[in-house]
């Protein structure tokens, strides 16, 4: 195994003993995983933490004097950002999606958008639905001018040709 820069892992010393990485994530993966499920309450939560953590440790790992006290701050430290993140989530929720009663015309013509090829979809949409300009629909595409005045005028015509069905 090698670190990241490519390395080769350097030894560390935890308490007089000397520890590759690979005997720290043997000795102490359970462990954390197991504090980590005791701070935020959901297993797969818990092991992205630990994952997370794990990873950082590896990161550090040349110049950690003491890899397990930081692999245990970094779980902590995971996971009362987890905590801080569910705790904003509850004081401000997202608003539910609302179902939109399409009309027989409205239906007709999303399935007549959805035969168009992408480019040529999502020039049409932002021109009619976003009211966007050309040149704004350039940019936003990363397409010259011309080409979005091209993907209009064919996705038009497409468009007569299915709605004509």
């Amino acid at each position: 195994m090698s670190l990241p820069n490519g390395q080769p892992p350097v030894e560390a010393l935890q308490l007089g003993v000397t520890m590759s990485f690979d005997e720290l994530f043997a000795s102490e993966l359970r462990s954390m995983i197991r504090l980590a499920v005791g701070l935020v309450d959901v297993p797969e939560r818990a092991e992205e933490i630990v994952q997370d953590a794990f990873e950082k440790t590896l990161l550090a790992w040349p110049r950690l004097r003491t890899p397990g006290a930081y692999l245990r701050t970094a779980v902590v430290n995971g996971c009362r950002s987890e905590l801080r993140r569910r705790r904003v989530v509850r004081r401000h929720p997202t608003p539910e999606a609302t179902s939109v009663e399409l009309g027989e015309s409205d239906a007709r013509l999303l399935s007549a958008l959805a035969q168009l090829t992408s480019q040529r979809r999502i020039a049409l949409t932002l021109r009619f639905y976003a009211d966007l300009t050309e040149a704004d629909i350039a940019t936003a595409m990363g397409v010259r001018p011309g080409t979005v005045k091209s993907l209009i005028s064919r996705g038009l015509n497409d468009l007569r040709k299915v709605v004509e069905r």
